[in-house]
């Protein structure tokens, strides 16, 4: 996996001369091919600063073998599909992603009020069909950092400087109305004592950008990994791991909604040392420059910053990665809790990929009556683990290539 060919010359990402290949093939227009299916499948190449990137042609991502990581899963594993060329709209000539929100980067008026703290999973996830909710964004920079892919050579490779690396690659050329993702993007940086001083002064210079402007308050999203929810003298206060200097700040109000919407978040990350908290909001700046919640979702991933959304789930990706199996993780972008995808798609089985369904416990009859549409339209593969029955877990019989 991993190689591409232009023209006659065939090269791998590791190659010495392979980003002055992107670079001529580039400027010469000319559409490599990645070589993962016998019959090659055309790629384009995007520029990004001074440096290139190769991508899959849009509406190819199912054609590309599934250990590849132009690999697109199919719509019964993500709630990608139905956001595909409404929210998200790919130039593949230009290299841009233009995204369209449900949530405001700008707010008018002289209220700093806190608005929606995305906190009811009808206001979480209730969204738009044509637009990302920030629980949506969160998804989509993940899946295209290619960080809900596993593979047994990953193990132990991953931590926040690698995990925010990859994010940021993933915002790169993206645009939300003209304006790029990037300059509403914080992401922080790792700790260091050595550099302190460096990293938050880049903070402070990221937050000024944030000033209001007269009647216009530019609000800015931020990415993390949460350290802890902390009293404060007005509500409550998001401690986030790297910048626990800066603080953001939510009422009362949205500290009840969020226990409530997220409780199953809280208790993995409260219960267990192993599980890490993801959080993404949008914050404007308070009159005293304090960053102050708007909109915020959470996202549980296990010690190898993998989602999951359940202890079954929890479960089944330690089974995995334990069994050294390469897969990748659904994602659910703007589907319900109770809207049917594939947990996994096993990309290591043989002849063809192999889908996980996961039967929740207490699952009603519609819920079998959705799973068994979704099986009948699917061309997958697939293995089902119900928790409502009696049944040995059906994963070890999977056969690896």
């Amino acid at each position: 996996m991993g190689q591409f060919q232009f023209g006659d010359l065939i090269l791998s990402r590791n190659d010495a001369t392979f980003e002055d290949a992107l670079e001529d093939a580039y400027k010469s227009k000319l559409r490599p091919e990645c070589l993962c299916v016998s019959k090659g499948i055309p790629m384009y190449i995007a520029r990004l600063g001074e440096s290139y990137i190769i991508k899959r042609m849009p509406n190819t991502g199912q054609s590309h073998h599934p250990d590849c990581d132009s690999f697109e899963i199919p719509s019964e594993l993500s709630g990608r599909g139905a956001l595909e060329n409404k929210a998200i709209n790919e130039d593949h000539e230009s290299g841009i992603t233009n995204l369209k929100f449900d949530f405001s980067l700008t707010k008018l008026g002289t209220k700093n009020a806190i608005s929606k703290g995305e906190s009811k999973e009808s206001s979480a996830v209730k969204a738009d069909p044509a637009k990302l909710s920030i629980r949506s964004l969160l998804h989509y920079l993940y899946e295209d950092a290619n960080l809900n892919r596993w593979t047994p050579n990953m193990e132990g490779k991953r931590n926040w400087y690698v995990i925010r690396k990859y994010l940021l690659e993933a915002a790169q050329n993206k645009f939300s109305k003209k304006n790029p993702l990037t300059d509403s993007l914080l992401i922080p940086e790792t700790f260091s004592v050595e550099h302190k001083d460096e990293i938050v002064s880049r903070r402070r210079q990221f937050l000024t950008k944030l000033s209001p402007q007269g009647n216009k308050h530019p609000l800015g999203i931020m990415i993390g990994e949460v350290k802890d929810i902390e009293p404060a003298r007005f509500g409550h206060k998001l401690i986030v791991k790297h910048m626990p200097e800066t603080p953001i700040y939510f009422g009362e109000d949205v500290y009840k909604r969020i226990n409530k919407a997220f409780s199953k978040e809280f208790s993995f990350f409260y219960e267990n040392e192993s599980v890490h908290l993801l959080t993404i909001c949008t914050f404007l700046l308070s009159p005293s420059g304090s960053p102050q919640v708007d909109t915020i979702s959470f996202m549980a991933v296990d010690r190898n910053w993998l989602p999951f959304e359940s202890r079954e789930e929890l479960e089944l990706l330690e089974r995995l990665c334990s069994a050294k199996r390469n897969f990748i993780k659904g994602l659910r972008y703007n589907l319900t809790s109770s809207d049917v995808i594939a947990s996994a798609l096993l990309t290591d089985t043989q002849d063809a990929a192999t889908a996980i369904y996961i039967v929740p416990p207490g699952a009603t009859e519609s819920y079998y009556e959705e799973l068994n549409g979704v099986l009948e339209s699917s061309n997958l593969k697939n293995t089902i683990w119900d928790i409502n029955q009696e049944q040995p877990f059906p994963i070890e019989a999977a056969a690896n290539k």
